[in-house]
């Protein structure tokens, strides 16, 4: 059986990967709404941007691919590097140094648990 996913992709975040990964980690394989209440509190610069992108991976999820909203969780987050721009910095006698400012890649994938089942409850016949 297929798993339906739901993608949802940003380019050129202005952040390096590895800064955009310390947010990402933490909310990988939890429920959408877990995920959204820790990026909601975190004091990080890049979480809003990453709740928005959430945010629009779960509207994919429930306007294009019909999927429930209360059994998604992120699956996966891709981060990768976009590109850096050169710049240069002056230095003692008469040197320059290379400063690299880099832009990161993001992309949710969202899918869907099935749902739970109730539990059986086993009874004697007698009673």
């Amino acid at each position: 059986m297929t798993e339906k996913l739901s993608i949802a992709s940003l380019k050129a975040v202005k952040s390096s990967p590895l800064k955009v990964m310390r947010v990402t980690k933490n909310i990988t394989g939890r429920s959408v709404a877990e995920a959204l209440k820790l990026l909601e509190f975190s004091n990080l610069k890049l979480a809003p941007i990453v709740r928005a992108l959430v945010s629009s991976a779960i509207s994919n999820a429930e306007n294009n691919h019909n999927m429930d909203v209360d059994n998604l969780y992120v699956k996966d987050i891709d981060v990768g590097r976009a590109f850096a721009l050169r710049r240069f910095a002056a230095r003692g006698r008469g040197k320059s140094s290379r400063i690299l400012k880099t832009f990161s890649n993001i992309r949710v994938i969202l899918a869907e648990r099935a749902p739970e089942k109730p539990a059986k409850v086993k009874t004697k016949k007698g009673e």
